[in-house]
Parts: C-alpha cells; sequence; structure tokens
C-alpha cells in the first residue's frame, strides 16, 4: 500500500511538473526517474536490505532521506499550487479582468524544487541535530509540599538507529546529565533495529544519571524487533522497563508511584495490551501517581487510575507544520505539549529522536524535556 501511494503520487508531481518542461525527452525521463526512485526509498530499502531501515552510513542515510523528503515537499507544494490555480480560475470567472499568473512550467519548476529542496534540507537537519531543552512546569494538586520543585527530565521516541548513533546519544546524555534531575523517564520508542546491532549506539545511556533511577515504557517499535530483546538491552544500560507495572520511589521521603503500561501494538503479536489498572494493582491511593504511557490516547484510562500526570511520546509533534494535525486527528486530538482530562495531566513529548524512515522535522522541533512539578 505504502509503495503504490508513494508511485502515485510521484507520477501526479511528474505529470504537473516534469513533463511540461521545454527539454529533451532523455532528460525529462531522468528527472522523473529520479523523483520516481526518491519516493520509493523505502520500498527500495526493502527490497535491496530486507528492511526500510539497513545499517548503513549515516551520510548515505542523510543524502536518501534528503531526496526523499524533497519528493513529499514536492508533491505539498505542488498540490498546493493547482490549488491556487483551481482558486484563480475560479475568481477570474467572477472577474475576467483579473490578471492571470504569468508564469511559465520553467519557472514553476525552478521555483518549487529550490524551495522544496531548501526546506528539505533544514528539516533533515532539524530532525537529526542534538535537540534543545524545553522547560515545563506542571502544577499538580496532590503533590506534597516535600515533592515541590521535583524535577523530571523526559526522553521520548530515541529511535537510537544508524540516524541516531553512539554520538548523537552520547550528546543528548550529557545534556540531560547537566541538567542534575532527580528522576529520568523515557516514554517509549527507545530504538530501531534488532537490539543486538545496537548496542554499541546504546551503550552512551548508561551514563544517565538521577538518583530516583532511570526508567521506561515501551513504544511500538521495541516490538517490531523484538520486545524480550529490546528489554533485555534496555536493562544492560541502566534502563528498568515498566511493563504494566509500578515503583514506588522514595523521593524527599514521600512515596511517589511511578507506572508504565505496554503499547497497544502488543496484543498483536502475541504480549500484554496496555492495561493501567494491573500497572497501578497494589499501589498506595493516596501517593502521587505518574503513568508513562506511549500513546498519549491512553489518558482516559490513567484519569479512571487516579492518576496525577501521565507522561507520552508517539507523535513525533507531527513533524511538518501543518500536517501534523491530521496526526493530531489520529491520536484522538493530542499532538504535544500539556493537556488536561479531568484532573490528570497529560504532557505529550514531540520526541527527542524519531523514525529514520522519514528523518525530517519542519517547524516542530524535538526536544529534550525538563518537567518542574509544582503544587496547585
Amino acid at each position: 500500500m505504502l509503495h503504490l501511494l508513494a508511485t502515485i503520487l510521484s507520477l501526479y508531481v511528474i505529470a504537473r511538473l516534469i513533463l511540461p518542461l521545454r527539454l529533451p525527452l532523455w532528460l525529462k525521463l531522468l528527472l522523473s526517474l529520479l523523483v520516481l526512485l526518491s519516493a520509493l526509498k523505502l520500498s527500495l530499502f526493502r527490497l535491496a536490505f530486507g528492511t526500510m531501515m539497513p545499517d548503513i552510513p549515516r551520510w548515505a542515510l542523510l543524502g536518501a532521506g534528503v531526496l526523499h523528503s524533497l519528493v513529499i515537499l514536492l508533491i505539498i507544494l505542488c498540490a498546493l499550487r493547482d490549488a491556487l490555480f483551481l482558486a484563480l480560475w475560479l475568481v477570474r470567472r467572477l472577474f475576467p479582468s483579473l490578471p492571470a499568473l504569468c508564469f511559465s512550467p520553467g519557472q514553476w519548476a525552478f521555483g518549487l524544487l529550490s524551495l522544496s529542496l531548501l526546506l528539505s534540507a533544514f528539516g533533515v537537519w532539524q530532525a537529526l541535530r542534538v535537540p534543545d531543552v524545553h522547560h515545563m512546569v506542571i502544577s499538580l494538586p496532590r503533590l506534597p509540599a516535600a515533592l515541590n520543585g521535583l524535577r523530571i527530565v523526559q526522553l521520548s521516541d530515541l529511535h537510537v538507529s544508524p540516524a541516531f548513533p553512539a554520538a548523537w546519544v552520547r550528546a543528548v546524555v550529557q545534556k540531560v546529565n547537566a541538567l542534575k534531575p532527580e528522576l529520568i523517564v523515557i516514554t517509549g520508542d527507545l530504538g530501531d533495529g534488532p537490539p543486538d546491532r545496537r548496542m554499541a549506539d546504546l551503550a552512551p545511556l548508561t551514563g544517565l544519571r538521577a538518583p530516583l533511577g532511570v526508567f521506561s515504557c515501551t513504544g511500538n517499535h521495541e516490538y517490531y524487533w523484538g520486545f524480550n530483546g529490546w528489554m533485555d538491552a534496555s536493562r544492560r544500560v541502566g534502563i528498568t522497563p515498566l511493563n504494566n507495572a509500578h515503583v514506588i520511589v522514595q523521593a524527599r521521603g514521600q512515596e511517589l508511584v511511578l507506572a508504565g503500561v505496554t503499547d497497544q501494538t502488543a496484543p498483536s503479536l502475541g504480549f500484554p495490551g496496555p492495561d493501567p489498572g494491573r500497572a497501578l494493582h497494589g499501589a498506595p491511593a493516596d501517593a502521587v501517581r505518574i503513568m508513562l504511557a506511549h500513546r498519549p490516547r491512553l489518558v482516559g484510562k490513567s484519569a479512571e487510575e487516579n492518576v496525577d500526570l501521565q507522561l507520552s511520546g508517539h507523535t513525533h509533534g507531527g513533524q511538518l507544520i501543518g500536517a501534523n494535525r491530521l496526526v493530531e486527528r489520529f491520536n484522538d486530538g493530542f499532538l504535544s505539549g500539556l493537556y488536561h482530562v479531568g484532573r490528570t495531566a497529560l504532557y505529550v513529548s514531540p520526541g527527542t529522536g524519531l523514525w529514520e524512515g522519514f528523518p525530517l522535522r519542519l517547524f516542530v522541533p524535538a526536544e529534550i524535556t525538563e518537567i518542574t512539578l509544582r503544587q496547585g
């Protein structure tokens, strides 16, 4: 289905942008082939390497990512141009004296291609850079006075892979440790690919330091690449997975319940699905409860379990400004930032990394999230 959609959309660009050009036929065919191959990047990777996420040099991933993103942006811009043409045609039927747009096919092609290339290069750079720290203050009505000011760092959607290798992970760890957090949490999608091939890139995570520990919940990508292997890999780098389970953390002389659930992908692969009730079974009712859930849509069930704060990821913030509203609709109205469902606060991280299959962020930056809890 993915390759069929990519083929149709690339043919649209070829028909509307390349074929009208006054160029030799061989050059138009060459440009058309480049557009088609770039649009089919994921399918070609799967055909050549047996996976959409091959272990190839980062520079090769960057180049392929720029070309792939360029074609996607070209599709969007071409569609917007044609929508503009249609709107102007309708307006000129009502007002015939209005002037028409006097740009040749070559000028349109050059302009849209230049803009797409500029945005693609910027978007790939923004996606793969080490993210900045985003500071959040979240008020929780039940927070004890002793826990006022407790600082948590949330990482999400690291997707450790050839696109986000050891050097990138090490830089993220350095930024996190510089914040001196009391607790570190990772809300799913720790990495991509077979876990035994990612251990060298995961290794810098052993350097994460927080007196209350480093904990995680699972995302959908851990299941794609071998759930048990990724759980073992997490523990080997000092991360404690919480799979429909909780721990009671002694923080500043107070009990803090930290729980985590599995991902909705789990049942399709024979593993238990997310169960906030099971995760919190036996937890003290009067303690502040924090839930780690990869997908924000689980917040309703967390609210039923008297959870004070749910931390989530998964959406990547939509990655593209404008198109991110479509992602929001597929995630029950949650995209990124702070929400409230009843008395339960929900923070959705736009992600620290992202899936290398589409390494583009356009005005939707990644983040390392520092959360300060306040009474209120």
